[in-house]
């Protein structure tokens, strides 16, 4: 049988198949792609947020390495807002880095990942990253160890952080002013696990 239209019900219902297929993935591309206008947004909020350390560097009590959280807490840049997935850009995670003089920037915004970029080349690299975890499920994963501290046997952050960014939250819960982890002796025992992410070159 066919319809006023002239269509049978299986064309019909290919027609119907290949709309969903292309909702999917207009769906993907404005929901949980990785698109270029998405990491253009990006690459510009990393270029803000460069911009806003160095010409403040002297605000900073470790000028050698700035954590987004830091910038935000000096009042000099708002939450990065991520255009992947919505939300913010990670605070703990993003930081720019000031090596002989130059800034790299690492920005991670809902584990997608703009890793010690200079922006001084035309193209830029970003990763899709998984979040830390204590288990190694193959020997490709990345890396790390990261840092917490222990008050009368309870963790007193609710996860674990790269050193220079556990400094700084130690430093602003106990207003002191280390450096390394090394340093911090009086306040709470500090702790360190080896964690692993994978980490993929997005294309």
């Amino acid at each position: 049988m066919r319809n006023s239209k002239g269509f049978g019900k299986f064309e019909v219902l290919t027609v119907i198949v290949l709309m969903l297929i292309v909702f999917c993935i207009l769906s993907m591309n404005m929901f949980g792609g990785v698109s270029k206008q998405k990491l253009e947004t990006m690459k510009k909020s990393a270029i803000s947020f460069t911009s806003a350390v160095t010409t403040n560097i002297a605000t900073f009590h470790n000028t050698e390495t700035v954590y987004l959280q830091e910038v935000i807490d000096e009042e000099l840049i708002s939450p990065i807002k991520s255009p992947i997935g919505g939300g913010k850009c990670s605070e703990a995670d993003s930081y720019v880095e000031l090596i002989n003089g130059q800034p790299y920037v690492t920005l991670n915004c809902n584990n997608v990942l703009i890793e010690k970029e200079t922006f001084t080349k035309k193209d830029i690299n970003a990763y899709k990253v998984s979040k830390w975890t204590e288990k190694k499920k193959n020997d490709d994963m990345e890396e790390r160890v990261l840092y917490n501290c222990k008050y009368k046997g309870k963790e007193i952050f609710d996860r674990y952080y790269e050193e220079l960014y556990f400094v700084y939250e130690i430093n602003k819960k106990y207003n002191t002013n280390y450096y390394f982890a090394s340093d911090i002796k009086d306040n709470c025992k500090v702790v360190s696990k080896t964690f692993y992410r994978t980490k993929e070159l997005i294309k």
